[in-house]
């Protein structure tokens, strides 16, 4: 028994990333007479800081028709947003940017990253626009029915044939709903999308653009090259498939492919093969202890705020979790640690992230299946192979193309003609991207697809999950050197740098779980991070009162008594000298310790290293922030260990200061002050070695 609505709903995110296959059979290639004016808005989504609407971006709708062959029908409004390059003299040909699906909003996805300083922005602008009948375009496609349903279904123990019914008469009710508001679902598919694209270059009046797509933007770019190839001078691929390729039948293979990928790369690095041994056992292991047993655990809607603490995990439910974070180049490197987490029972990172899929509210469900059920359901569940594939893939897959074919004859959109299948053939300028551990769009369909592109440029990033753009320097470097000369091979030497995904081991992670409780503003934590913070100012102050005190007593010491008369060695020695040997006998036994005699240099020593320590613990946390450095997760970067020894040096003066205060009033040494001062530095120096140990920074450098 399990829970086949959540498992239904993480691999229907899934499948929205993917390309989809469209033909030519209603559109137009001459839109001039329908150009419609670009509409300035205030902008649709929240900028980043120093971003000013109007000036670095500016947002609006153009209206397009709703069929492209009757310009006189209906019309669709598109949110764009046009960003501003930051060089004085921009090149004229911008990048349009395509986000996958079908149903993803290119400008939920790009436009705030982008706006964050990214060199793509560096010579000429970009465009955003969300396609019809997504997040910001009108109207918007959007199932709130998806998200009752999942939202009733997360603490339930449901069986595959509950879950598909329930999922069918969801969609049956979004779809209702829509055509109850004038929606025409037949008018959302790829072929009116990418006329779509051409209908926008018209009106924003460029003469060219560059195109980049991603996922199912891929095959919407691939359908402009071949309905408006007079308009581009370059396009990039990232995550491809392929018309001539049905992704669905499919996607059981490619993501045994995938698992198949994690476990060899794990297993041929020698750090995560020590840590993780045996990863594809314990893999299995997990996936059929949970199907047996299925765990409680706590998913946190971060939009609203709402926490769901009964949530059903199952294992397969684990397996497509996993699956999703494999598509996601940054979280690759902790897919080994995830499993072994789970093996030992804790779920924890492992629920935050699902959380972030399941509550995302940015697909318009209502576009994806519009789209492909007129391109893709021309399938037979025969054709869906799974010879060879996992035992717990195959069993949670089997299902999954019969369950898409009857939504699809409920959605009742008509097809595409056939045509729009085959490869498409042109000689323009295209870069094509793919990562190797790719779960949905591996690299063999972008090698399928470029075979038929007589000027491609194929990279494969082998560190890289589905969709590469954005995942770092390097390739930002190569689009840029790609989009500089299309005609040339881009410089692609800095992959030499990323050969493997670098898994989060001892040695690039140090383990402080409560970092991610600080950044999320937990109360605990916070009071005692500030805590840790007011007592460390308190200790700051012994660098001012101690010197001021020493000056005092500099000040008020006697002048120097004169010098001893000599005795002569002749003269016998008097009863009474035998009483000022036993005097200075007696002081000589009193005589200070060491430890009261730097006792005022420790707590201002204790300020200065615990001070370091904080401040480079805060650089690094500000700066994997700024990365989106998902080893936050579990603590902090492992190029940092070197530096706790700045704590346990604190913890040793620390000691020192509190053996000090003791033996400061056993002895009664120094006014009743400073002893008394010095207890409170004391007080405030063991509050601090207890916020540490809370925050987990005592360990770590072992």
């Amino acid at each position: 028994m399990r829970n086949w609505v959540l498992i239904a709903l993480i691999f229907s995110l899934i499948l929205p990333l993917q390309p989809l296959h469209s033909g030519n059979n209603s559109s137009r290639t001459d839109l001039a007479e329908e150009i419609t004016p670009f509409q300035p808005v205030t902008c649709m989504f929240e900028l980043p800081s120093g971003i000013e609407d109007g000036k670095q971006v500016r947002c609006g709708y153009i209206s397009v028709p709703e069929f492209h062959a009757n310009p006189d029908g209906p019309k669709i409004q598109l949110a764009v947003a046009i960003l501003k390059s930051q060089a004085e003299n921009p090149k004229p040909d911008p990048l349009f940017m395509a986000q996958g699906g079908p149903g993803g909003s290119t400008i939920d996805s790009y436009a705030q990253t982008l706006l964050s300083g990214n060199d793509l922005l560096k010579d000429r602008d970009i465009v955003l626009f969300d396609q019809r009948g997504t997040l910001y375009s009108k109207p918007n496609l959007y199932c709130t029915e998806i998200d009752r349903l999942t939202i009733e279904t997360l603490d339930q123990d449901l069986t595959p044939e509950e879950s598909e019914r329930l999922s069918y008469n969801a969609l049956s009710a979004c779809r209702k709903r829509l055509e109850s508001q004038g929606v025409n679902l037949s008018a959302f598919n790829s072929l009116e999308n990418a006329a779509d694209i051409e209908a926008l270059r018209l009106a924003l009046g460029y003469e060219k653009i560059n195109l980049y797509g991603v996922s199912y933007g891929t095959l919407l770019a691939l359908h402009y090259m071949r309905l408006f190839p007079s308009s581009l001078r370059s396009v990039i691929l990232d995550s491809v498939v392929p018309p001539q390729i049905n992704f669905i039948p499919n996607v059981a293979a490619t993501q045994d492919q995938a698992f198949t990928r994690l476990f060899n790369a794990c297993q041929e690095d020698q750090a995560c093969n020590r840590e993780y041994p045996h990863l594809e056992k314990v893999f299995t292991e997990v996936v059929d202890q949970l199907n047996r047993s299925p765990s409680r655990v706590a998913l946190t809607d971060y939009e609203t705020g709402e926490v769901y603490p009964e949530s059903l995990i199952d294992g397969d439910t684990f397996l497509a979790g996993i699956f999703q974070m494999l598509y996601a180049t940054n979280l690759i490197p902790a897919l080994p640690r995830m499993i072994y987490d789970a093996h030992r029972g804790d779920l924890q990172v492992f629920a935050r992230i699902l959380a972030i899929i399941v509550f995302d509210r940015s697909t318009s469900y209502g576009m994806y299946y519009s789209v492909l059920c007129a391109e893709d359901a021309d399938f037979s569940p025969s054709d869906q192979n799974l010879t060879g594939v996992r035992p717990q893939i195959a069993e949670a897959e089997k299902r999954s193309p019969q369950a898409f074919l009857n939504t699809c004859k409920m959605w009742d959109v008509p097809p595409l003609d056939p045509s729009v299948d085959e490869p498409v053939h042109s000689d323009i300028p295209t870069l094509v991207l793919s990562g190797e551990f790719d779960p949905i769009t591996p690299p063999v369909y972008a090698q399928a697809a470029a075979k038929t592109l007589t000027n491609s440029y194929s990279v494969i990033f082998p560190a890289g999950g589905h969709g590469q753009a954005l995942d770092g320097d390097c390739q930002i470097q190569i689009i840029q050197s790609f989009l500089d000369n299309p005609y040339q091979s881009p410089d692609s030497s800095c992959i030499e740098s990323i050969r493997q995904p670098i898994f989060y081991t001892r040695s690039t992670v140090v383990d402080m779980p409560v970092i991610l409780r600080l950044l999320n503003l937990e109360p605990l934590p916070s009071l005692t991070l500030l805590g840790l913070i007011i007592a460390l100012l308190f200790l700051w102050t012994s660098g001012i009162i101690f010197p001021i005190a020493w000056v005092i007593r500099r000040s008020q010491r006697p002048a120097s008594a004169p010098a001893p008369t000599t005795i002569s060695p002749i003269t016998p020695p008097s009863s009474n000298d035998f009483s000022v040997t036993a005097s200075n006998f007696s002081q000589t036994e009193r005589k200070t310790p060491s430890l009261i005699k730097i006792s005022s240099w420790l707590p201002p020593l204790a300020s200065v290293l615990l001070s370091l320590f904080l401040t480079i613990l805060a650089i690094t946390l500000v700066r994997m922030v700024v990365e989106n450095d998902n080893r936050l997760f579990y603590g902090v970067a492992g190029e940092i260990r070197p530096w706790f020894l700045l704590v346990w040096m604190f913890l040793l003066v620390s000691l020192g200061m509190v053996v000090a205060c003791i033996q400061l009033w056993r002895r009664q040494e120094k006014s009743i002050a400073i002893r008394v001062y010095y207890t409170f530095l004391a007080i405030a120096v063991l509050f601090c070695v207890t916020a540490l140990g809370f925050l987990g920074a005592i360990i770590p450098f072992f």
